[in-house]
């Protein structure tokens, strides 16, 4: 029968506390009172310190577990903490040399004579150096070659260890750390719990035995990790880590009805014939169908390849094999994405995480969802009528941007990967929009009638009217804002509002080299009969360092370029972006800034340009074909004859 030891706790507050409690074994002591002189030598259990300024100047040995919770602490002698030690103060602790427990730290901090820590280590967002050198890596693990070593291995389990040697019996119930096996007939009798990795690697040439013995093993923490290896685990019914079975590895999962993330390899294989939850994804690349007859639910991204799921009812992304037949005839929600098999159902489904990315849609027309009932996230697509089942529903309206009815987001890439971009709210948009259209019906006759995709359903007419009512409500994005957003993208889409002339003003470009040059323009005179004009046009290159604009990175050009140009009919100023191969030649540079078909250029007769629009009148019919390329300055003079 087991003894139960309770372990008594004491506040102290003050030194009258201090003063009427005896400290024995299975003691924790919480100290709240702040500025106090302490006079331990030994602590047999815990230590809490939660009061400031608190000094124990002869603490040698703490046998239980530090937690040091406020600041100014000093401990100046102690040499050793029995359990763990958990920091979320700095302190004095310059005679530290070992820890037997786990070390956990949010603080920067260096250890002048720490030697060992038996545990694990967790120094997240903190710098946590011994001997000017970062902790983490110089953890300790403890190498088994012969069975006396074991004897030396800490009775708690508290210990990372590489097992080398042949026939090695690990003794203990509960394993806090890691445990790596190299060696063959490794036996843990009595191992119920293993919080850290366990990996087995076989170095045997021969054929994968299983010579690894688990029997009680019922729970573990971390990853499993076989590499050549076969493994039986009898008693196990949960691992929150990862499964992960790498070269010839197999594994028989007899009971286990949990685990996180599993990853059967090539040439791997394994039995999970109880499971029922992968609270992660799954993927089965091995050499046999998995059948998981009991699975109902996978958290994350589920691989269907050689896989038998029938009673499959939740899933997160559903991945699946163009022409392969699948049964989900109890699937009833598909949390995240789809790539869909033309010859599977889905009679029961009820709910769809996302659904709209084109090129999933392109490869089945026959697709149908008789018992949905609600689609999360949707791209619009009028000829399939999910709008009224969506509780979001999108529309690309150009290929930079996404909207909903509250939301925007700035991305170029296909549906599915906009949720991994920021989103903003639809004021945003709006406040974006006015640095560029002075009021909503030049935003409408400018912007969106030219260059967004319209769609002629409610949906998106409530986004137009909401974009009109916000117009009068939000101001301009101020030139701070944007400029110091961090998202990039959104930076990016805002320089494109506030226009090339502003943002050199404002960064105080430097001007590259400046051409004349003597065109030929035409126009009509009251006889409708057609005049030259002669004109001599000025246009000026000018660059800016990208590192003023926020953009400079290794792999880009340190600077940015654009040319300055006036209207001849205004004399309005102009500005538009060049790429940096023509910042040499303004002419050029100029001419740049339109594309056309190669197969066209022969036969243009004129040019006209409007602005950023530049018509082409042809001598003859011509389907564009070919490369769009650049005209050169001596084309692009020759045959321009009306610019305003």
């Amino acid at each position: 029968m087991h003894t139960i030891n309770y372990i008594k706790q004491y506040k102290i507050f003050s030194e009258k506390d201090l003063a009427e409690n005896i400290f024995d074994d299975n003691t924790s002591i919480e100290i709240y009172a702040n500025n106090m002189i302490f006079d331990f030598e030994v602590i047999e259990g815990n230590l809490l310190l939660r009061g400031r300024g608190c000094a124990f100047p002869n603490l040698i040995s703490i046998k239980g577990n530090l937690s040091i919770d406020a600041e100014n602490g000093e401990f100046p002698k102690l040499k050793k903490v029995g359990g763990n030690l958990t920091m979320h103060c700095t302190a004095v602790l310059d005679q530290l040399e070992k820890v037997d427990g786990n070390f956990k730290c949010i603080v920067d901090f260096n250890f002048k004579n720490l030697v060992t820590i038996s545990g694990n280590i967790s120094v997240k967002n903190a710098l946590v150096t011994a001997f000017n050198k970062a902790l983490t890596k110089i953890k300790k693990v403890i190498p088994v070659n012969h069975q006396d070593e074991v004897e030396s291995l800490s009775e708690k389990g508290i210990f990372n260890i590489d097992i080398f040697g042949d026939n090695i019996i690990i003794p203990h119930q509960e394993i806090h750390g890691e445990v790596n096996i190299y060696g063959k007939n490794t036996s843990f009798p009595n191992l119920e719990f293993i919080h850290g990795l366990l990996k087995i690697e076989s170095r045997d040439e021969l054929e994968p035995q299983f010579s690894y013995d688990f029997p009680m093993l019922k729970k573990m923490k971390g990853n499993l990790k076989l590499i050549k290896t076969k493994l039986s685990l009898p008693q196990l019914k949960e691992i929150n880590g990862t499964i992960d079975l790498i070269i010839s590895s197999y594994a028989v999962f007899h009971i286990m009805e949990k685990s996180g993330n599993i990853i059967i390899r090539h040439n791997c294989g394994a039995k999970l014939s109880e499971l029922k939850e992968i609270n992660g994804s799954f993927n089965n690349y091995g050499f046999e169908t998995c059948y998981l007859d009991k699975l109902e639910k996978v958290k994350n991204r589920f691989c269907v390849f050689k896989t038998n799921s029938p009673n499959l009812t939740e899933v997160g992304d559903l991945l699946m094999n163009m022409g392969v037949v699948y049964d989900f005839r109890h699937l009833k929600r598909i949390n995240g994405k789809v790539s869909y098999s033309h010859k599977t159902n889905f009679d029961t489904l009820e709910y769809l995480g996302k659904w709209g990315d084109e090129r999933i849609k392109s490869n089945y027309k026959d697709y149908t969802f008789p018992s949905l009932k609600e689609i999360e996230h949707y791209l619009y697509d009028k000829n399939e009528g999910f709008e009224h089942k969506a509780k979001n529903i999108y529309f690309k309206v150009n290929d930079n941007l996404y909207v909903t009815k509250n939301k925007f987001i700035i991305c170029k890439l296909p549906f599915y990967e906009v949720f991994h971009f920021p989103s903003y709210h639809i004021s945003k948009l709006v406040s974006v929009l006015k640095l560029r259209h002075h009021n909503f019906e030049n935003f409408i006759t400018r912007e969106y009638e030219r260059e967004w995709e319209r769609y002629e359903t409610p949906f998106f007419t409530k986004i137009l009217n909401k974009i009109e009512k916000l117009w009068n409500e939000v101001e301009p994005m101020k030139y701070e804002e944007f400029f110091n957003a961090k998202n990039r993208n959104f930076r990016l889409f805002c320089f494109s509002y506030f226009g090339v002339e502003n943002l050199m003003e404002k960064l105080g470009a430097e001007k590259i080299n400046e051409a004349e040059i003597e065109v030929n323009y035409y126009k009509y005179n009251e006889n409708k009969n057609k005049v030259l004009i002669k004109k001599i046009n000025r246009y000026e290159v000018h660059g800016i360092k990208n590192e003023k604009l926020r953009l400079f990175t290794r792999r880009t050009s340190p600077y940015s370029y654009a040319i300055r140009c006036w209207c001849p009919s205004t004399e309005k100023e102009h500005w538009l972006w060049i790429e940096e191969e023509y910042k040499d030649n303004a002419l050029m540079a100029i001419a740049s800034t339109f594309r056309v078909h190669e197969n066209i250029i022969p036969y243009i007769k004129c040019l006209k340009r409007q602005g950023d629009l530049l018509i082409c009148e042809l001598t003859k019919e011509i389907i564009p074909q070919g490369f769009p390329r650049p005209l050169t300055a001596e084309e692009y003079f020759s045959l321009l004859e009306v610019e305003t």
